[in-house]
């Protein structure tokens, strides 16, 4: 499905899959967000690059927005193709080594089939500027999902455009935000309260989320109501009774 002029969502809740890709035509190259996990994904995403024309193009990089399973598993793929791996380098040892409990080889993601670790080419660390062909995507570290969650932003056709994994997503008809899953083994939530607090004050145009629907508009109010979801949701204040 074609989502913006250059970018494309390849794997997702269209194509009955649960975590979202995006490949994105940066000139005579593409960039992949997130990998999926399993042969059958990985078959479908090189399936609809070559149905929109894409398939002549090297995929340069991988980004991947943090280290659990269903983003991941198929990494090693586009790296045996020549693609570069980038991921937020706290989030890098459990992709490499498969540390299975830290990349969830649990319920409610158990792992469909048995994980190939990957080599990361690039640690990602915040400020970090991954260029490829005629685009820049900016690393921006929002821990708390996970300690190595990142997002990639890309400024295009006048437009900033968050990919923001796991760590926010959006709600039905754009009506609001929703906050990564909890049960990861290094979720914490005072860091994911930090992150929030942070992005809830960026520009932003288009959010192109890891899982659910996608906000071609108005961003920056989606970010903000992260902020007022985890005052509210989070921190509500106590009640006090005689």
């Amino acid at each position: 499905m074609q989502v913006l002029n250059n970018i494309y969502q390849v794997l997702g809740g269209s194509y009955a899959n649960i975590a979202n890709i995006f490949v994105i035509k940066a000139g005579n190259e593409l960039v992949l967000i997130d990998s999926a996990e399993t042969e059958e994904e990985y078959e479908m995403i090189l399936e609809n690059i070559k149905y929109w024309g894409l398939e002549q193009y090297p995929i340069s990089y991988v980004l991947l927005s943090h280290k659990h399973l269903n983003h991941i598993g198929n990494a090693y793929r586009f790296r045996e193709m020549g693609a570069g791996i980038v991921a937020g380098a706290m989030d890098a040892q459990a992709i490499e080594q498969g540390i299975m409990t830290e990349i969830c080889d649990f319920a409610p993601f158990p792992k469909k089939k048995p994980y190939t670790p990957c080599p990361i080419d690039v640690k990602a660390k915040e400020g970090d500027i991954i260029r490829a062909g005629n685009l820049s995507f900016e690393v921006i570290e929002v821990p708390g999902h996970t300690d190595g969650s990142v997002f990639y932003r890309l400024e295009m056709d006048g437009k900033v455009i968050y990919f923001t994994g796991d760590v926010l997503n959006v709600d039905h008809d754009c009506s609001g935000a929703l906050l990564g899953w909890e049960g990861g083994k290094d979720y914490n939530r005072d860091k994911f309260f930090e992150s929030v607090k942070r992005f809830s004050k960026f520009k932003c145009d288009i959010i192109l989320p890891g899982h659910y629907q996608l906000c071609l508009q108005d961003g920056s109010r989606i970010m903000n109501d992260a902020y007022r979801a985890v005052l509210t949701e989070w921190r509500k204040p106590a009640i006090m009774t005689e």
